[in-house]
């Protein structure tokens, strides 16, 4: 339907153009005037009139600002923003108005998503009988993100947990090279070093026997992603594809919305997630040092729910018809039912959750409010950032202050100037409130990872940031499991091993100018 509106309206535009050919021409020869010594040039009376638009223009140079400001202004005003986001960019656009208008075009909200936030209405109909937590305070929780984003309760799964790099790509590249009939790859960071180069080398390999092969990466964060290594892969036979290519154009709305998931597929049969990209960064070779970070290896029906995040993402900027792509996999857009059997796998349930910009629910943060919030004993969270809004603020504050053991791991160094000091400016409120916070020495943490009590986890690719909570593209498990509960408390512990306490009277004698770097990063955390 749409392509035959678009031939529509060229035909429209072509009679338009036509229909105005001789207007067109008629000006051309009063505007132009041409000369065998001197070729074209513009008529001197022309010249005089342009020279007087300009003129006049130049004297109303700010009220034309002035005016596009507050339409601006208008516009953010009804886009039903968080109220601090909305009085920054209000602010800005009044104070400076000609560099807040240039700053707004360039990472402004995009008007888009006022439509977006209209049309979306929660899910209707849920079928909860599928859930075995009927009777359990646990399922409010699970309902919840369902309504928001979909996400289904699976039950049988196997879940190992990836600490640090090594494993990570131990475990990928083993599972890789078992590859039979498909690879689906889709990740924010590839970089073409030593690891990235090997990761391709294997993916070249795995389509040489066969197997069908598509490699997803943002356009942004792989920026610097050499083209010679694209083309290695397309060359090899790889379908790649950029999420998001930034062009100037449209560089204000597509800049500003990134995929920043994780994910890979094999066969149906197994999938990772988690917080490591591709890069030898991420195996404690970069300039930060040692890399602490968490990814997952999963089997059973949770690798079909990261199987459908992937071709979302895959069919919306490919175009792709879901059909085709389920020759090699089977899907619920053509109607598959996967063959495999699940009975001999453990009762795991676990919900994959996704969220990003066409989710104006949030759905993630719904589920760390949640779990900050029901939380009875303990609420142990690890982030590379601490930027999470005042909701998340209020909701750890105020688990803290009504006796709960809340703990904050974060890292000590930087690696986002912004995002670091906008961190460092919640520590002071979280401290008063008391609230455990961490700074982890060893190098950087860049895990995701939160337990709620002894029964409730998280793990993926979210973030505690606004950039994450409500515009990025993200993927997290919910996990109601004991056992890996216990796990991820050990693992929290080892960490907490390598860290610095915080202690509320020391910190209050850090130095005049990071308070004033605290206070600056914490004024536009609403827009990192």
């Amino acid at each position: 339907m749409w392509k035959m509106t678009k031939i529509v309206l060229f035909m429209i535009l072509a009679a338009f153009i036509t229909g105005l050919m001789p207007t067109i021409i008629d000006f051309m020869d009063r505007t132009v005037i041409y000369s065998v010594k001197e070729g074209l040039s513009l008529h001197p009376q022309f010249t005089t009139y342009l020279s007087s638009f300009f003129s006049t223009a130049k004297k109303y140079t700010w009220h034309i600002v002035i005016a596009y400001a507050f339409i601006i202004g208008i516009v953010i005003f009804m886009e039903g923003q968080n109220p601090d986001r909305t009085i920054l960019w209000l602010l800005t656009l009044v104070l400076v108005p000609v560099v807040g208008v240039i700053v707004y075009m360039i990472i402004g909200p995009d008007l888009k998503n006022i439509k977006k936030r209209k049309l979306f209405k929660p899910a209707k109909g849920l079928q909860t009988d599928k859930t075995p937590f009927t009777k359990d305070k646990r399922f409010l929780m699970g309902m919840a993100m369902h309504a928001t984003s979909g996400a289904d309760l699976t039950t049988r799964n196997r879940v190992d947990i990836l600490i640090n790099g090594d494993a990570t790509f131990d475990s990928i590249k083993s599972e890789l090279r078992k590859a039979k009939r498909f690879i689906h790859m889709q990740y924010y960071i590839i970089k073409d070093d030593k690891i990235g180069v090997e990761i391709r080398d294997i993916l070249t390999e795995a389509v040489s026997r066969g197997v069908k092969v598509r490699v997803l990466y943002d356009a942004v964060g792989s920026w610097k992603l050499k083209r010679e290594y694209i083309e290695t892969l397309k060359e090899a036979g790889v379908d790649c594809h950029s999420f998001m290519p930034v062009s100037f154009p449209m560089f204000r709305r597509k800049m500003n919305f990134r995929n920043h998931r994780k994910i890979i597929v094999i066969d149906e049969r197994v999938a990772f997630t988690g917080g490591i990209n591709i890069g030898d960064e991420y195996l404690g070779k970069g300039h930060l040092g040692h890399w602490r970070d968490t990814h997952v290896r999963l089997e059973g029906e949770a690798v079909d729910e990261l199987h459908k995040i992937f071709l979302y993402d895959w069919c919306m900027r490919s175009g792709e018809d879901p059909k085709k792509i389920c020759d090699y996999v089977s899907c619920d857009d053509c109607d598959g039912v996967s063959v495999q059997d699940l009975s001999k796998l453990p009762f795991l349930p676990l919900q994959v959750v996704a969220s990003g910009i066409d989710n104006a629910w949030h759905s993630i943060s719904i589920g760390y409010f949640s779990m900050i919030s029901r939380a009875k004993e303990r609420v142990w969270i690890t982030s590379p950032y601490l930027v999470p809004g005042p909701i998340l603020m209020n909701a750890m504050t105020t688990a803290a202050l009504a006796g709960v053991d809340v703990r904050v791991l974060m890292p000590s160094q930087k690696d986002h100037f912004l995002v670091f000091w906008g961190s460092r400016g919640n520590i002071e409120l979280l401290l008063r409130a008391g609230v455990r916070v961490y700074h982890y020495k060893k190098g950087f943490i860049h895990a995701k990872a939160i337990l709620a009590d002894h029964d409730m986890s998280s793990v993926g690719t979210c973030n505690m940031d606004v950039r994450s909570l409500e515009i990025n593209f993200e993927n997290q498990l919910f996990i109601y499991d004991k056992g890996l509960n216990s796990k991820f408390a050990e693992q929290f512990i080892a960490d907490i091993g390598d860290s610095v306490e915080l202690i509320l009277n020391e910190w209050e004698k850090r130095p005049l100018w990071q308070k004033i770097l605290e206070s600056f990063g914490r004024l536009y955390s609403a827009q990192i």
